[in-house]
C-alpha cells in the first residue's frame, strides 16, 4: 500500500536501511519487467522473486470474515466500526478526509486503484506459467543480488545456483497456501547440505519464538524472516508495537544461546540440537560399510 519511492525515501541508504523488492510476478511480463526495472531505479539492492503463489489460495477464513477485494462493507462490519470509535477516529476518518483509501501502489500503473474500486488485478496478476525461463529473463535483466522466494528441495536450490541466483528463501508461505506443505525446518538441512556455501539461505514460515531462530541457524539459514510477528506487534502498537515484538524474539534469541554456550552467532552450529552432524554422518556411513 506504500510506493517503493516513499520506502526508498524514509528507509533506505540514507537513513541507515537496506532496500530489498518481493516480486509477484505478472502474467503479462512486460508488467514484471516495468517493476523490475522502477525497482532498480528507485535503489533497492535485492529483488526476490516469490515461486510459491502461481496461483490463488483458497483461503476459507477470508471469505468468513468478509475480508476481499474490492472491499464492501457489510453490516457485521459496520457493527465492529461502532465498537471501535477510537480506530474509526483515527484510521477510517483519515481516509475520508486526507490520504485518500489505500491503493496498491506498487502494482502496475493502469491496476493501481484504491481498494474499493471494481477494477482489481486478480486475473491478470497471477503467472501460473512461471517457469526456469522467467528466472533467466530476470536474471538478465536485474543488476543486483537475486532471490527466489519459495524454493523447498534441494535439487531446486541447486539448479537455482545454475541460473545465477545468490540467495533462496525456503518458505511454505507461512502455510497460507497448501497447509499441507513441508515445514521449512525440516527441508531446511538437506538444502543447506546441497548448496553448502555457494549460495545464501533464508529460512521463512513458522517463525514465532526467539528460539526458532536459533533453530534456523543451527540448521544451515544464514537469516530468518519474521514478518508476522512484526505485523501483529505494528497492528497493535505502529512503531511501538513492532519495536516491542522485535525486542521479544531477540530476547528469547539471546537467552537460547546462553542455554546452548553460544557467546556469538557464529558459534551456532547444528550440534547444539542434534549432536555433531558430520560426525553422524561419517558414523553411520562407517556402520553401513561394515
Amino acid at each position: 500500500m506504500t510506493s517503493m519511492e516513499k520506502i526508498a525515501e524514509h528507509g533506505g541508504p540514507g537513513v541507515g536501511g537496506r532496500l530489498w523488492f518481493q516480486l509477484y510476478v505478472w502474467k503479462q511480463r512486460e508488467l514484471s519487467h516495468q517493476l523490475i526495472e522502477r525497482a532498480n531505479r528507485n535503489g533497492f539492492e535485492a529483488l526476490i522473486v516469490t515461486v510459491d503463489s502461481p496461483v490463488s489460495a483458497n483461503r476459507e477464513y477470508n471469505t468468513h470474515n468478509g475480508f476481499g477485494l474490492p472491499f464492501n462493507p457489510t453490516v457485521r462490519f459496520t457493527l465492529d466500526m461502532m465498537r471501535h470509535p477510537a480506530w474509526v477516529t483515527g484510521v477510517l476518518m483519515k481516509y475520508f478526509t486526507s490520504i485518500g483509501f489505500p491503493r496498491h501502489e506498487n502494482y502496475p500503473e493502469d491496476y493501481r486503484k484504491s481498494v474499493l474500486s471494481g477494477v482489481g488485478a486478480h486475473d491478470a496478476m497471477r503467472a501460473d506459467s512461471l517457469d526456469w525461463n522467467d528466472i533467466a529473463k530476470f536474471r538478465d535483466i536485474w543488476p543486483g543480488i537475486l532471490m527466489l522466494k519459495g524454493v523447498n528441495r534441494p535439487d531446486d536450490a541447486v539448479k537455482a545456483l545454475s541460473y545465477g541466483i545468490d540467495g533462496i528463501v525456503v518458505s511454505n508461505h507461512g502455510g497460507r497456501n497448501m497447509d499441507s506443505a513441508a515445514a521449512t525446518l525440516d527441508v531446511l538441512p538437506e538444502i543447506a547440505e546441497a548448496v553448502g556455501d555457494r549460495m545464501t539461505l533464508i529460512l521463512d514460515s513458522g517463525v514465532r519464538r526467539g528460539s526458532d531462530i536459533v533453530k534456523a541457524l543451527a540448521l544451515g539459514a544464514k537469516a530468518v524472516l519474521t514478518g508476522r510477528a512484526t505485523l501483529y506487534g505494528t497492528a497493535v502498537g505502529g512503531e511501538a508495537g513492532a519495536l516491542k515484538a522485535i525486542s521479544i524474539l531477540k530476547n528469547e534469541a539471546d537467552k537460547t544461546m546462553a542455554y546452548t554456550g553460544c557467546r556469538t552467532v557464529d558459534e551456532i552450529t547444528t550440534d547444539i540440537f542434534f549432536g555433531q552432524r558430520e560426525g553422524n554422518r561419517l558414523r553411520d556411513q562407517a556402520v553401513a560399510a561394515f
